[in-house]
């Protein structure tokens, strides 16, 4: 039987049993299945047709070299929050087709780079952490986890949130290019109160960041 996600109140230290994860022990970090699936991208390039013709010159060969979105900042006001942890998340700003990095050359013709700057607050009542792998992005009707393939030092990916901590960063998604509406999501696990026996229930809290 899968055991919760274990607190302790203020001034206390946490044993983590995660959620649906084998041979976790209570140094390790939190690890559970995402409630959401994430779908990954599908690549949507199309093979223009040939063409022909009766001209009596060699053909002149002709490149087209596709044309690449500009980055679009896009303001938003909007918050996550936790009403039993504590925790909050408010995304400020969200850019569209951010700069590909060097190296990524045939991911850059399929995919798109979304960012969501945002700030975490974490609870002060328990010892559980606000972190990044939580929080997902919606774009249509499907799902993607941030990921850190770019490295630490592309626009400063945001931290985990330690109790009553705050932090502020970005989150990085890699989506299907021009997917709409965007939003965010926060899966936050199922967690038992060591000092009380609670149970505390998994929540999804949810909100649209774009039409």
């Amino acid at each position: 039987m899968a055991r919760k996600n274990r607190l302790r109140r203020l001034g206390a230290t946490v044993a983590v049993a995660p959620i649906l994860v084998l041979g976790a022990c209570s140094s390790e970090a939190p690890v559970t299945a995402d409630p959401t699936r994430t779908q990954t991208p599908a690549s949507t390039g199309t093979t223009p047709p040939a063409t022909t013709g009766s001209a009596t010159s060699d053909p002149i060969e002709t490149t087209t070299t596709p044309a690449v979105a500009e980055p679009t900042k896009i303001p938003v006001k909007v918050t996550l929050k936790d009403p039993v942890l504590g925790h909050t998340i408010t995304a400020t700003e969200v850019m569209r087709n951010m700069r590909w990095p060097k190296g990524h050359p045939v991911a850059a013709e399929a995919f798109e780079i979304v960012g969501v700057n945002v700030k975490f607050a974490a609870g002060d009542r328990y010892t559980a952490e606000l972190t990044p792998q939580y929080v997902t992005l919606k774009y249509g009707n499907a799902y993607a986890r941030p990921t850190t393939e770019f490295g630490p030092d592309f626009a400063k990916p945001i931290k985990a949130a330690k109790r009553g901590e705050t932090r502020s960063g970005w989150l990085i998604y890699k989506i299907d290019k021009g997917a709409s509406p965007l939003g965010l999501m926060f899966h936050r696990p199922a967690y038992q109160v060591s000092t009380t026996d609670k149970a505390i229930k998994a929540l999804v809290l949810q909100a649209a960041l774009t039409k």
